[in-house]
């Protein structure tokens, strides 16, 4: 290599051959990161995740770079100190001055990984509020709450400060009524129970909160398998309850009720049942508009599970595929894996939007 840069700065003009080797080195840094890329492409074609091995992997070669350039530059060896000495300064006082932040949220990070409490695409609460988990970052992670904003909560407060997850598998569905003390209970319950069955939960159970001075508070309660359905099921569960409550003529007002109009005494507050109501069903959409982006990272989160599960399969030795079985295995494979580059691609571009920029190319 020291003879080929000899021999260049030999042919090139003087000061020309004075820049081959920062050239060189620079071009080295480039084809290792070419290379490097391919290897990451490869990988993300069967499924890997790979994006945090990536971002640490562009970071690594910008500071080699950084560091071939100044050491391969045509300067003095006295201002090629000072320029290492600055870096190194630069360094330490950026670390210095982040590392109580950074590196908390760093080790925060491999903690909540370690503990993998939950995932991109799960329910979570946080201060009260409620959203989406959309990325899972080295320091931070992004949700996406009720009205599709996008939260940046720091990986150190989501372990000094508890948190709700929403179990995957399911998870109970409540809503809060309050109602007279002339009511029977029994006829509450009744109505509240078949609200329950008419929203599709399932072991639904009626609960009496509390014994207020004007109003009795009951709680309907139900078991919800599908749990990315849960903000609309909410709203379907309430609704259900408005309409079993006013079929069975109870009247969804306090003792201490007031309206500015008079009101006759033998005549209820229920609104006037039209005779022909066709309900228009939306299951989903609201999930669908409001947290668009955790759904991507859910789906792919979902893909890469079923690939690395056939991936297994294929490989198990002690019960082997062999023949149709295996080819049919394979087939599916394909499939999934160009979905979930599909997916990729789709969760790649609402990243863009979300920063108004094109990002990098991979």
């Amino acid at each position: 290599m020291e003879q080929a840069i000899d021999a260049a700065q030999g042919i090139l003009p003087t000061w020309l051959g004075l820049w081959v080797p920062a050239l060189v080195a620079l071009l080295l840094v480039v084809v290792g990161w070419l290379i490097t890329r391919k290897l990451f492409s490869v990988q993300k074609e069967h499924g890997a995740d790979i994006r945090y091995r990536e971002q640490g992997m562009r970071l690594v070669f910008r500071l080699l770079g950084l560091v071939a350039l100044i050491a391969t530059l045509p300067m003095d060896s006295e201002l090629r100190g000072q320029l290492f000495s600055l870096v190194g300064l630069l360094a330490s006082a950026a670390i210095a001055l982040s590392s109580t932040s950074v590196m908390g949220n760093l080790m925060a990070g491999f903690m909540l990984r370690t503990v993998n409490s939950f995932k991109a695409g799960d329910y979570i609460e946080f201060r009260n509020e409620l959203g989406r988990v959309s990325q899972l970052g080295l320091l931070h992670v992004e949700i996406q709450n009720e009205t599709s904003e996008l939260v940046t909560v720091p990986n150190l407060l989501l372990v000094q400060e508890p948190y709700n997850v929403v179990r995957s598998s399911g998870t109970v569905i409540s809503a809060d009524v309050s109602l007279g003390y002339d009511v029977d209970r029994r006829d509450i319950e009744a109505a509240l129970l078949s609200a329950l069955n008419k929203a599709e939960l399932e072991n639904g159970f009626v609960q009496i909160r509390e014994l207020g001075d004007f109003s009795v508070l009951y709680r309907a309660s139900g078991w919800l398998k599908e749990a990315s359905l849960l903000v609309s099921t909410r709203s379907k569960l309430r609704g259900r309850m408005l309409d079993a409550l006013h079929d069975a003529g109870i009247e969804i007002v306090s003792p201490n009720f007031m309206n500015q109009r008079v009101l006759n005494a033998d005549e209820p507050i229920i609104p006037v049942k039209r005779r022909y109501y066709r309900e228009t069903h939306n299951d989903g959409h609201a999930e669908e508009v409001l947290f668009n982006k955790a759904e991507l990272s859910s789906a792919v989160t979902a893909l890469e599970n079923k690939i690395n599960a056939l991936k297994t399969q294929l490989k198990n030795e002690e019960e082997p595929l062999e023949g149709e079985a295996r080819e049919a295995v394979k087939a599916e494979l394909g499939a999934l894996t160009e979905e979930l580059e599909a997916a990729r691609l789709l969760a790649k571009n609402e990243a863009e939007k979300d920063r108004g920029t094109a990002s990098e190319e991979e």
